[in-house]
């Protein structure tokens, strides 16, 4: 049986705080409420002694907050190679490939769009997560992934019931 410690504590935090940004409309505080996320669920995996997926996190981090300050394609670019470069060596299994692809998509998605497709993209990248965490058997992953998914698919439902009411 799983044990409920500090540590796990956190990374429920970092799941709430987590699912709580994709309720965002505004682009702006999504990308910073996910750098929290990111941030807060790096200590979790700190706490872990999961050091490889506290600096994935990092990086996302990084990454998210860097695109609430500009709009770079060099900066872009030069996360998505970041993933690219620490996530290629790393790969044991083929289909984690996804989330190396769904990870760039995102960081594209962060720097270059708005609104729903901004959304969407951000949807497609939870979509490969969510397939890896399901092959891999990850249930708290899966879990979180599966809820990020349904609230983000409320809130561009959300988004694009008030465009229509415009």
């Amino acid at each position: 049986m799983l044990e409920l410690d500090f540590a796990q504590g956190v990374g429920l935090f970092a799941f709430a705080v987590g699912a709580s940004a994709f309720l965002h409309q505004n682009g702006n505080k999504f990308r910073l409420h996910l750098t929290i996320f990111q941030v807060i669920l790096c200590c979790h995996f700190i706490l872990m002694g999961a050091f490889t997926a506290a600096f994935g996190c990092g990086i996302s981090a990084l990454r998210s907050y860097a695109s609430t300050q500009t709009k770079s394609k060099r900066v872009m670019w030069f996360f998505i190679g970041l993933l690219w470069l620490m996530g290629l060596p790393s790969l044991q299994h083929s289909y984690e490939l996804l989330t190396i692809f769904g990870a760039s998509v995102a960081t594209w998605a962060l720097f270059q769009a708005e609104g729903i497709k901004l959304r969407l993209l951000i949807l497609f990248n939870s979509f490969c997560w969510l397939t890896n965490n399901l092959l891999l058997g990850s249930i708290g992953g899966t879990l979180m992934e599966s809820t990020f998914i349904i609230v983000n698919l409320y809130t561009i439902s959300r988004m694009f019931m008030s465009k229509k009411t415009i």
